[in-house]
């Protein structure tokens, strides 16, 4: 009898000039994860953070300065998660990372922390009003941090409802929930131009399983629009949004395998038609970010854990 195929929990990585023209995958040295990560750009290092594999569920992060060399990683002391963790860099100059993560096991609160430097971080604080049972979603938008999430399940209900909360110089906003627009996963957001844009997978019920991915827009946060969705994009995970080079990017995890599937949408209403990417497979949602290193060319990253070996 065959021995079972076994996870490969590595993180790998790959990056593009143009789609379909995508690297060598290679891993990130150090970075394994039961989850998939989360990519954001500070102070002119791509950053990444992803859920440890062991039982302390904290979180790692590493970093490059070229879009090749990662860092060593290290760890946030007395932080845990379930799922793959979020960050933005927003603020003055973008000079202030936000992390963003639900709690560890049964922990559906969300919680948060700020960074200066990407190493040292504040304490965790948690999100008043605020619980999910997937990863929330951070982007910065309008020079704030906007935080997504899908709600939180209990033994009897699902509440596949996303929410927002917007960090202010008060503090973050109430949650207010995004009206008809529900998923059984993570939302996935980016900002292109002046617009915020927002991708979500269906709903999930007994007898209804809607994996189809959805497009939303907004110039303000508040009044959300529907937008062509792209074709035939269908997904048992959380998809991913970045910009990049005047368009939105969308990657995902095949609803039917592992395969990782790729399309763009130029703003308006054109979606290119849905291209596998290489032969790259992920168990967990992808993650996307769009980096420049201060000397060379900006490509669109792509991280993700890997399939089975």
């Amino acid at each position: 009898m065959s021995p079972l195929p076994r996870p490969d929990t590595r993180l790998w990585t790959s990056a593009t000039t143009q789609p379909g023209q995508w690297s060598t995958q290679a891993t990130v040295p150090g970075a394994t994860s039961p989850r998939g990560p989360a990519l954001a750009v500070f102070q002119e290092n791509l950053h990444m953070a992803w859920r440890a594999e062991d039982s302390t569920d904290s979180i790692w992060l590493s970093s490059t300065a070229d879009g090749q060399t990662w860092t060593g990683p290290w760890n946030i002391p007395n932080v845990g998660t379930s799922e793959h963790p979020a960050m933005t860099a927003a603020g003055l100059g973008d000079q202030t990372l936000y992390l963003a993560w639900k709690g560890a096991d049964r922990d559906q609160n969300i919680w948060w922390s700020t960074s200066s430097d990407g190493h040292k971080w504040e304490s965790q604080q948690m999100l008043g009003g605020a619980e999910t049972s997937c990863a929330p979603a951070l982007v910065s938008f309008q020079g704030v941090p906007h935080l997504f999430w899908r709600g939180a399940d209990t033994l009897l209900t699902s509440n596949q409802n996303i929410y927002l909360s917007i960090r202010t110089a008060t503090g973050w906003t109430a949650p207010a929930a995004l009206p008809g627009i529900d998923s059984s996963q993570t939302p996935a957001v980016a900002v292109l131009g002046n617009t915020l844009y927002l991708a979500n997978r269906g709903t999930k019920a007994l007898l209804d399983n809607d994996q189809w991915i959805r497009l939303w827009s907004s110039t303000n946060a508040v009044t959300w629009t529907s937008r062509a969705n792209p074709v035939d994009a269908y997904t048992d995970q959380a998809p991913t949004l970045a910009a990049h080079a005047d368009r939105l990017h969308l990657a995902w995890k095949s609803a039917s395998g592992d395969e990782l599937w790729y399309s763009t949408f130029d703003g308006d209403h054109t979606w290119q038609s849905p291209t596998r990417i290489a032969s790259f497979e992920c168990h967990y949602a992808p993650a996307l970010c769009s980096f420049r290193p201060p000397r060379g060319t900006s490509l669109l990253h792509l991280a993700w854990r890997g399939s089975t070996v």
